[in-house]
């Protein structure tokens, strides 16, 4: 019953919601527990596991559809998102028990179709794009400073509150490396944490580089100037504390990406940064294929055998994927590794686009990329089309965010809250529209016989 706990965030919500913009309730409620409350502090209800934002999203989802359903403009990404969801579906489904899979599919819907939905109707159309990054920003900023503990001392605060809370083991445990401890914070795993670190500094890197916190009501009580510089350090020092490669190479391609935007020639700047990803991308794959091709019988270099084995997951998993054919062999945590398709050599599939193909065949593995590559190629059209400085910088560092998140996912799986985070990226870069279009939605219509209009002569 302690575990019951978690569905207080959807009561507040519930009683704000009656007083408050769902806007505000996203800002206040869903954004402070996906980046602070351990997901993996679940609550059953049958065959359901519900996470601490599972209500939430949902109530946030509906709220926005019924407000802005009539302004949206359908795009090909909402269709491979509901696509995906129901793929997800059909890949358990002619695999597993239909119960079983239903309640996958419930999941899978709170994970990826909600946030999406939030991100693409409750950000932009309200006017919250900063609020929406400060309040992230702030977010990661505490759970950085708390992680200090566990990388000095190689405790995690987060698992140990929810251990005594409900005496159960949970997340990964404590892992180490030179000496130090890899922070999760409440993420679970040192990976996913480094690519939710990378994403709050680029969400920071806009936020500073064109002074939003300079006349900002968050911190009233920090007055010093140097407060933007604070809070980017601090980002830095939680992506460096997880000690994971894999995200820190994503967050270095991310910010070349960015950096196009902070450029006064932006043409001559993204011929540039494309070179240097195309020339950096090309000596770290000689690097890593160097690196990696090593005898696993005769090397005692813990990080070179992790590294080996990612390299082998493709080896092992790509005659699987074939035998799985369009729609694979189903959710890995439905299935019995060993008897439904998954190698019983390598059960932990570090790279989400192996483990995508291995669940959902080559439909799912196709729609994800595809995903992907539409949220990219629509930042990309907003970058050359928009004039506003500020709206150029935003599409720039939230590209940067994804391209380090794609990256990021060759070497570990799509966790919560990343999954949240990723699809309500996608739906947040398919809703930007200029600043001004903004203010002019937020403006109150003139009304009455003697309200003020603009005249122009």
């Amino acid at each position: 019953m302690v575990q019951a706990l978690i569905l207080i965030p959807a009561l507040i919500a519930i009683g704000m919601l009656n007083a408050s913009p769902a806007a505000r309730v996203m800002l206040k409620v869903y954004v402070p527990c996906m980046m602070i409350i351990p997901m993996y502090l679940q609550f059953r209800m049958g065959g359901l596991f519900l996470n601490v934002t599972s209500v939430v999203t949902l109530f946030l989802a509906l709220i926005g559809l019924y407000a802005w359903y009539g302004t949206l403009k359908l795009t090909l990404l909402d269709a491979c998102v509901v696509f995906n969801t129901f793929s997800a579906f059909y890949a358990d489904a002619h695999r597993h028990d239909l119960k079983i899979s239903i309640y996958a599919f419930c999941l899978i819907v709170s994970k990826t179709l909600f946030p999406y939905v939030i991100g693409r109707t409750l950000i932009e159309q309200t006017g919250m794009r900063k609020q929406f990054a400060k309040t992230l920003v702030l977010c990661l900023a505490v759970v950085s400073l708390v992680s200090l503990w566990e990388y000095r001392m190689e405790k995690n605060p987060f698992q140990t509150f929810v251990e005594r809370l409900t005496h159960e083991p949970s997340g990964w445990g404590i892992m180490t490396r030179w000496g130090f401890g890899r922070i999760a914070g409440p993420y679970g795993h040192a990976i996913t944490a480094g690519m939710i670190f990378s994403t709050g500094l680029l969400l920071q890197l806009w936020l500073f580089g064109t002074g939003s916190w300079n006349s900002s009501k968050f911190l009233r009580f920090f007055r010093s100037r140097r407060k933007p510089l604070y809070l980017t350090l601090v980002m830095c020092m939680g992506l460096f504390m997880t000690q994971s490669r894999g995200p820190w190479i994503g967050c270095g391609f991310g910010l070349i990406v960015a950096s196009i935007g902070f450029s006064r020639d932006r043409r001559r700047a993204a011929i540039i940064a494309v070179s240097g990803l195309v020339v950096a991308i090309t000596i770290a794959g000689v690097a890593l294929n160097k690196y990696t091709d090593v005898d696993e019988t005769k090397t005692t270099d813990r990080d070179q055998l992790n590294a080996s084995y990612r390299r082998n997951l493709i080896a092992t998993y790509r005659p699987l994927i074939d035998q799985g054919g369009l729609w694979g062999w189903g959710t890995p945590e439905l299935a019995s590794n060993g008897t439904t398709g998954y190698s019983k050599d390598q059960t932990s599939i570090d790279n989400e686009y192996i483990r995508v193909a291995m669940w959902q065949g080559y439909v799912g593995v196709f729609l994800f990329v595809s995903m992907e590559l539409l949220a990219i190629w629509q930042l990309i059209k907003l970058c050359i089309s928009l004039r506003n400085r500020e709206d150029i910088l935003f599409c720039y560092c939230l590209l940067g965010a994804i391209v380090a998140s794609a990256f990021s996912l060759t070497t570990v799986y799509l966790g919560d809250p990343m999954m949240q985070i990723l699809f309500l990226m996608l739906g947040w870069a398919m809703s930007i529209r200029p600043t001004r279009s903004v203010e002019e939605i937020q403006a109150p219509a003139a009304t009455g016989k003697y309200a003020f209009q603009r005249v122009f002569a």
